[in-house]
């Protein structure tokens, strides 16, 4: 039977739902806008000390000096842009996660739900089954749970593994650049 009262709290649950996403994608696009905007005051301030530096060179073991004085700074720099904006990327990545994952344990809770009612009002006889088909549902929600936390944590080793072993690599090859 058509009831109103739950279609409104369906259609409101989902305007709620959509204005989080939406929430959670400005909150990321707003973090990467405003690390976007200190980088370039940053790189203005470093501009001019460089051009007010290249101003006072007088020969070219000077403009050779400056140039491996400047090298080691502007790796280290990148290196940190790179690790704020994958921060900001996986902070924005981790929200919508949670949404994701919240999304899916209503849609089961709701599911269960669904079943219990089917298994009230449903004719003598076919209880077994649809306490069958419960039960697969909470079966599957379950290993979908553990294989969702694993999937994560190791996305999560992996990435930090690789982001430190591209650090590591990057800072050994600009020392031996400087040398």
């Amino acid at each position: 039977m058509f009831n109103v009262n739950k279609f409104a709290e369906i259609n409101q649950a989902n305007l709620e739902k959509s204005l989080r996403l939406s929430q959670i994608a400005l909150g990321g696009v707003e973090r990467l806008v405003n690390l976007q905007l200190g980088i370039a005051r940053d790189l203005l301030a470093e501009n001019v000390e460089t051009a007010k530096s290249l101003a006072e060179v007088k020969d070219v073991q000077g403009l050779v000096n400056l140039q491996r004085q400047l090298a080691q700074p502007a790796v280290e720099k990148t290196l940190g842009v790179a690790r704020t904006v994958f921060d900001a990327a996986s902070a924005t990545h981790h929200e919508l996660n949670a949404l994701i994952e919240e999304q899916v344990l209503s849609f089961n809770k709701n599911l269960v739900g669904t079943l219990d009612s089917a298994i009230q009002n449903a004719p003598a006889g076919t209880g077994a089954a649809v306490s069958a088909l419960r039960s697969a549902v909470e079966t599957a929600s379950n290993a979908y749970d553990a294989v969702a936390k694993t999937t994560q944590k190791l996305a999560n080793e992996f990435v930090e593994a690789t982001t430190n072993g591209v650090e590591q690599t990057v800072k050994a090859a600009s020392r031996k650049a400087a040398v």
